[in-house]
């Protein structure tokens, strides 16, 4: 045995108390993460009152939603005076305050580096967020920043063919998604500690998919760990964020008997932002505010109360006395309980690739469970109303992911006649790699009460998730959302799933007609998709290449040319092939259906292709709202493979 001297004992001794340390801190990281939040959260909710502050280009124009690419050169105050907003927001007996960065329309209050449409192109070239911050801090104030995902400037937004459609929107795509996860790494990064991070025009417009909120969330705890986020989605129950925020204009409100940490909007004026009437406007009155605060406080929920400054850069004299009167009167009450234990989340996310399901409601089909919508009067869901229990949907999730864990289900939030109907009430849960085999791994019964469900099983890697609805209020399910992903452990991707290898060519077969898709031979761009009897030939070959968001182009082996949706044309209409230009016409989503089918869904009009039925070989290929039926159905099978009939 080596012999070593007292200093070197005593040096090893250190080196494995080390150790010890360093894999306790492994170890026990994941553990802690539950208990700082709920701290965090309880430093928030304890805070009791807040200041909304929106400044942007709205104030300049008149408008609540500024238009977008106006001239910079509108935004154009003379003396914003920041260190007026925190000593007015400080003698109010407010904590914190939250800024407007960036609205609806686009305009930066910062010098981002990626888009001009920002401060310093203004005449007033000065870094507000800077200004904000620095003088919120100078008071002993908490500082927050709101941030618009939705931007029409840069044309960051969605068209969606539905009943919530903004016509002649685009598809979000992986530059958008760039372009707001670097505008959010500067945020983050140049400012110092940020203690609330509020994301709008989300969930309500694009769905909180169309942007990952996987990533965002990533981003922003990993640049800022304690950093409180909360979404603008009108929800009563917590699903994206760490804490809910009511907005009460829209006329939600926090419930009675609330114990999720929580806050509540208001605008103390006629409008978000500031307009000519504002100076001379009643306000919200004395007695509202202290109402207000004396009502929230017992619910953990913090009042944020929006004062807007005007087109100085002040806030307003009438304003500033309504705050002062309130400050007079109201205290918060210390001998508040603390805030409840919050329920175990889904703290890392996986954002899925696509869904499907046993069956469904015309209109209320799979994807609707994964799209991240799920706001007032702009919720979706999957729904089996008028199909048989049990039935099922399957989350895809886009690969092999290692330490899923978790599945947090959504109830329908916004039923009519406040109905619990269609709550899942029994389920088993079902996990596999490949979307072939599954394994069972909890069954269980919830209560029908339209609240957030949590269940857990043991991490393991899952590129599937199953749930299998075997009872539900009302004989039927619905569910709003799923997230699915860890909450002890962050999955890593151990192997991503490649449907479709550029390399090969495919035959695309209906399920009704067992015809293939064909390109007529070697026709003009814009000439029609046919559909013909299999016979090997090349007009029956399609390449299927993925463009890396979810969508495919696919390629015809004879003439080269993609097949097109055409627009937003009518559900029916003839499927054409075009040139490839990269427009999303000619970009399909593949959702895959279980037992081998896809529905191939356009990207800009949300139409299936559509075999038309039993039809002779030779006739057009079509295009249809997807109803579920067996037209709409296509297996996507190697050339080289044999299709049984």
């Amino acid at each position: 045995m080596i012999k070593l001297r007292k200093a070197q004992r005593k040096l090893v001794i250190t080196l494995i108390i080390v150790m010890i340390m360093i894999l306790t801190i492994i170890v026990t990281s994941n553990v802690l993460s539950a208990a700082t939040l709920q701290q965090t959260l309880s430093t928030f909710v304890d805070s009791r009152y807040g200041m909304f502050i929106h400044f942007n280009m709205g104030t300049f124009t008149d408008e609540e939603w500024a238009s977008p690419n106006q001239s910079t050169t509108k935004f154009a105050p003379t003396n914003v005076d920041t260190d007026q907003w925190a000593q007015a927001a400080y003698d109010a007996k407010m904590k914190f305050g939250i800024l407007t960065t960036k609205h609806h329309d686009g305009f930066c209050l910062w010098p981002t580096a990626y888009t001009s449409y920002n401060v310093m192109n203004s005449d007033y070239k000065q870094d507000i967020v800077k200004k904000y911050t620095e003088s919120f801090r100078a008071k002993g104030l908490k500082v927050g920043l709101y941030f618009s995902v939705w931007d029409r400037t840069q044309d960051v937004q969605a068209y969606n063919n539905d009943r919530h459609s903004i016509p002649g929107i685009k598809y979000i795509d992986q530059s958008d998604i760039d372009y707001t996860l670097g505008q959010i790494r500067e945020l983050m990064t140049n400012y110092g500690t940020i203690d609330i991070f509020v994301t709008d025009g989300y969930g309500w417009q694009a769905g909180q998919q169309a942007v990952p909120y996987q990533k965002i969330r990533e981003l922003v705890k990993s640049l800022q760990p304690n950093c409180v986020m909360i979404d603008h989605g009108a929800i009563s129950e917590p699903f994206i964020g760490d804490a809910l925020y009511f907005e009460e204009p829209l006329g939600v409100s926090s419930p009675a008997g609330n114990t999720y940490a929580s806050c509540q909007g208001q605008t103390i004026s006629g409008g978000w932002f500031w307009h000519p009437s504002t100076p001379t406007e009643s306000l919200m009155s004395k007695d509202s505010i202290v109402s207000h605060l004396n009502d929230l406080q017992s619910k953990w929920t913090t009042f944020i109360l929006n004062c807007p400054p005007n087109r100085t850069g002040k806030l307003d004299t009438n304003i500033v006395n309504r705050l002062k009167e309130v400050a007079a009167v109201w205290s918060p009450n210390t001998s508040r309980a603390a805030l409840p234990t919050q329920q175990l989340r889904t703290e890392y996310p996986v954002t899925p690739r696509s869904a499907y399901a046993s069956d469904c409601n015309p209109g209320e089909e799979a994807s609707n469970a994964v799209d991240g919508r799920n706001d007032l009067q702009y919720e979706t869901c999957w729904s089996t109303y008028g199909k048989k229990l049990p039935q099922s949907i399957t989350v895809d999730l886009g690969g092999v992911w290692s330490n899923v864990s978790t599945m947090e289900y959504l109830p329908k939030q916004w039923n009519r006649n406040d109905s619990t109907n269609g709550d899942i009430t029994n389920y088993t849960i079902y996990t596999s790699t490949d979307g072939v085999n599954f394994n069972q791994k909890v069954t269980g019964t919830w209560d029908a009460n339209k609240k957030v469900k949590l269940v857990e099983w043991s991490n393991c890697n899952v590129g599937y998730v199953r749930i299998q609805v075997n009872a539900a209020t009302g004989g039927y399910a619905n569910i709003s959302e799923l997230r699915i992903g860890g909450r002890s452990l962050k999955p890593q991707l151990v192997s991503s799933t490649n449907l479709f290898n550029t390399t090969d060519y495919f035959k695309i077969i209906n399920y009704t007609n067992k015809m293939a898709l064909d390109s007529g031979g070697n026709v003009a761009s814009g000439s029609t998709v046919k559909q013909r009897s299999w016979d090997g030939s090349n007009n029956l070959q399609w390449q299927i290449i993925d463009l890396g968001t979810g969508y495919y182009k696919i390629i015809n082996r004879e003439n080269g040319l993609a097949v097109d949706g055409g627009g937003s044309v009518a559900s029916g209409s003839v499927l054409k092939q075009w040139t490839w230009d990269g427009s999303n016409n000619l970009q399909w989503q593949l959702q895959n259906l279980g037992q081998g089918f896809y529905r191939l869904v356009n990207r800009t009009n949300g139409f299936a292709i559509d075999s038309g039925g039993n039809v002779a070989s030779g006739s057009d290929s079509k295009q249809w709202s997807w109803d579920g039926s067996n037209n709409l159905r296509w297996r996507i099978e190697k050339v080289s493979d044999t299709y049984s009939q």
